[in-house]
């Protein structure tokens, strides 16, 4: 797994260029985040509450919990509280893991040039800094992403980036890696990973979308051959607003081994994931909500089937959302 850095980041988790509803013609787009208003429904359901007048999805803070749990107590907790401007923008991520007793502090800053670009990404670790991601473009497609370990220089690596219509390939710079991004021609959304190994495809993994432009499936062969399926509620997803513009980087900075797919669906999808099923089993998620269809909480068993992690370990999340009005 990586070194702590953002998730998003992240393993998550992070960071990205969402793509979303612009015209395609030979290179990825960068979209700027936008705040969005929601309208009340005309004719509300006498039986609900009366909206709030003027509810924003604006995000004021978003906290999100992951728990993995073993049958000999050694519980590992991954908290991340991310922290939100008034631009609705992400520009740091606060995360603590904690195991066996011990607890360690992280904070993960975002640096954005004057055009809004993501060009660095620093963690530091209880109050030190351990490492640095930099991001070179080339106009506004990404031409190499460099990793600087601060405490062990061997941990240092770049990826090189070659831009073809559609196509993203990518090299990770002294191994037999490498990795080919195919995006759809007209959403511009990433519909196929391939992961090449001298040059011979070892690992695909072909991506589905529903009508709302939400991941839906994912259908890995190869290697950590899986399936991956996620249903979704009919509200709009409040990360997606201020993660949007992190949505390219976040996948090509995504690790070989990571799992690409459970966060693209829970933070760069329209609406908010309700349920996900692997092949390990089926999600047990309970989702609260405002007056306004607002996402509240979200919490329960999740299935990610990274192959890192155990397949007996019992995965469970906790998120709160809290918006500015």
């Amino acid at each position: 797994m990586k070194k702590i850095q953002s998730y998003f980041l992240l393993t998550l988790l992070l960071v990205c260029f969402s793509c979303d509803n612009e015209p395609y013609d030979g290179e990825i787009f960068i979209e700027q985040p936008v705040t969005v208003d929601p309208t009340p429904d005309p004719e509300p359901d006498p039986v609900d509450p009366d909206p709030i007048p003027g509810a924003s999805l604006q995000l004021n803070d978003y906290d999100y919990i992951k728990t993995f749990s073993s049958d000999t107590g050694d519980d590992l907790t991954f908290t991340a509280d991310f922290t939100i401007n008034a631009n609705n923008q992400f520009l740091s991520q606060q995360t603590s893991i904690s195991f066996l007793g011990s607890t360690t502090n992280a904070v993960s800053n975002v640096i954005r040039d004057e055009n809004s670009r993501v060009t660095q990404v620093r963690t530091t670790v209880d109050g030190v800094l351990v490492n640095r991601t930099i991001v070179t473009y080339n106009l506004d497609k990404i031409t190499e992403i460099t990793f600087e370990d601060l405490q062990d220089a061997s941990g240092d690596f770049t990826f090189t980036f070659t831009h073809l219509n559609n196509e993203i390939t990518r090299v990770r710079e002294f191994t037999a890696f490498s990795t080919k991004f195919t995006f759809d021609e007209t959403s511009s959304k990433l519909i196929k990973r391939e992961t090449m190994e001298n040059g011979t495809i070892v690992k695909t993994e072909n991506i589905s979308y529903d009508a709302n432009g939400n991941l839906s499936t994912v259908v890995i062969t190869g290697q950590d051959a899986n399936t991956y399926n996620y249903v979704y509620d009919n509200n709009t997803n409040p990360l997606l607003i201020s993660l949007n513009d992190l949505y390219l980087y976040a996948i090509l900075n995504d690790e070989y081994d990571d799992q690409y797919e459970h966060w693209q669906a829970m933070m760069y999808s329209p609406n908010n994931v309700a349920s996900v099923t692997t092949q390990q089993g089926s999600s047990n998620l309970d989702i609260q909500y405002d007056a306004n269809d607002r996402i509240l909480t979200r919490n329960g068993t999740i299935f990610t089937s990274v192959p890192t992690v155990s397949s007996d370990a019992v995965i469970t999340i906790d998120e709160t959302f809290q918006y500015i009005n």
